[in-house]
């Protein structure tokens, strides 16, 4: 078979898969903004404020959810490439025992520190983020899971999974707050999402247990890597969501408001194309297993969230006050001129995401310091601004600036 034909079946392919995940994330993130708008439209703007901040506030704690999804993928990859399916089943019995324990702790911690959260976020009832973090020992077990689903390849079943949560999200959230539990309707229905979520994605890996266990797992190897794969995860994910915290912290409850409204809608651009940082990771990890080319892989992805997430920036830039009207209603206007820009933030966010997830896949952890490093100066930048224009800005330089340094860098060392 010639090397252009095997280019070709491997396009073919990546498309294929790329396009599977990018329909379960499109219902996904349908299931996620529908939340979030009707949340909008349930809530007053102050109680939206709130939900939302909380919600951006996990969302950074889910960075940890992300690291496990991340680091089961890479090794799953692995042990997949060499058929060693017991040792895929090891992976999922540890890590079953591991993260029940560890959540457990680690509610317990935040309970502890809710009336601070709370405090800092300006919220009086520290109820609210004491049942947000209850999803925390399912949300530790889920990423896992769903990592393995993701290491196989398996992104019918993937999808499903990840769709499936989002709708969970929206149908007993709504509900809550619909039988009047406001704001705290709205975070119970991320617990129920994911006990919901976790029973669905159990199934699609049931047969996986008729393996014999392999207790020869090399735990070493992957708390060194989760380590500095959480560093990068996290300041990423940190990126993307910090400005909403120092927005609610610095600016007005009305301001805040309306900056959420910008955010939930500028994040479609960084959400729409999310599939193809699921698809790139696994199928890069599998080339450099087997020692071929991959950086074509990263074209490719690059590719795809240039195209979708442009999209997005070009429909905001032309019918920005449409937009906000039909979603929002006319109480969001005023928001209207930042939005296209805001999405061109997350637009050159959404390219780093995509890259981070190729250079960890392939080993190139030293990129960690480098985002890290981006981190710092946002937070640092942000928190000497009070004015939205100016923290729009402040996003659009920052993303920019991160995705080249990364590129060059995946340039550099691939």
């Amino acid at each position: 078979m010639s090397i252009a034909k095997k280019f070709n079946i491997l396009g073919h392919e990546f498309y294929r898969d790329a396009f599977i995940m990018m329909v379960a994330m499109t219902l996904s993130n349908f299931f996620n903004y529908l939340y979030q708008l009707l949340m909008g439209r349930l809530l007053t703007p102050q109680e939206y404020g709130e939900l939302f901040s909380l919600l951006s506030l996990f969302y950074i704690f889910s960075v940890l959810f992300t690291t496990i999804n991340t680091s089961i993928t890479k090794f799953t990859a692995v042990y997949n490439v060499n058929n060693e399916y017991g040792k895929i089943k090891g992976i999922l019995i540890k890590a079953t025992k591991s993260f029940t324990l560890l959540g457990i702790g680690m509610y317990i911690v935040l309970i502890l520190l809710s009336p601070i959260i709370s405090s800092f976020l300006n919220i009086e009832n520290k109820i609210y983020v004491i049942a947000l973090f209850a999803s925390i020992p399912f949300g530790l077990i889920l990423p896992a899971y769903q990592g393995v689903l993701r290491g196989l390849q398996r992104f019918g079943a993937l999808g499903i999974s990840v769709s499936s949560w989002a709708f969970f999200k929206l149908l007993f959230g709504v509900l809550l707050v619909l039988l009047g539990y406001g704001v705290l309707g709205g975070v119970l229905g991320v617990f129920l999402a994911h006990v919901g979520g976790f029973l669905i994605t159990l199934l699609f890996l049931k047969d996986l247990f008729r393996y014999k266990h392999n207790h020869d797992i090399e735990l070493k190897d992957i708390i060194k890597y989760s380590g500095l794969a959480f560093l990068a995860i996290f300041a990423y994910t940190t990126m993307w969501n910090i400005d909403v915290i120092l927005v609610k912290h610095y600016l007005s409850p009305l301001e805040a408001g309306n900056y959420s409204a910008i955010s939930v809608l500028g994040k479609i651009a960084l959400f729409a194309p999310g599939a193809v940082g699921m698809v790139v990771f696994p199928k890069a990890a599998e080339k450099h297993e087997k020692g071929e080319k991959h950086l074509h892989i990263l074209l490719k992805g690059l590719a795809l969230v240039f195209l979708i997430s442009g999209g997005v920036v070009l429909a905001y830039a032309l019918f920005p006050k449409f937009i906000i009207t039909f979603i929002y209603g006319e109480k969001y206007l005023s928001v209207a001129p930042y939005l296209w820009r805001y999405a061109l933030a997350m637009t050159f966010f959404a390219m780093t995401g995509v890259t981070i997830n190729y250079m960890l896949s392939i080993n190139r952890m030293k990129i960690s310091w480098y985002v890290l490093g981006m981190l710092t100066a946002e937070i640092a930048v942000l928190s000497m601004t009070r004015n939205i224009p100016t923290i729009i800005n402040t996003l659009i330089a920052i993303s920019l600036t991160t995705i080249s340094i990364l590129l060059i860098s995946a340039r550099r060392q691939v």
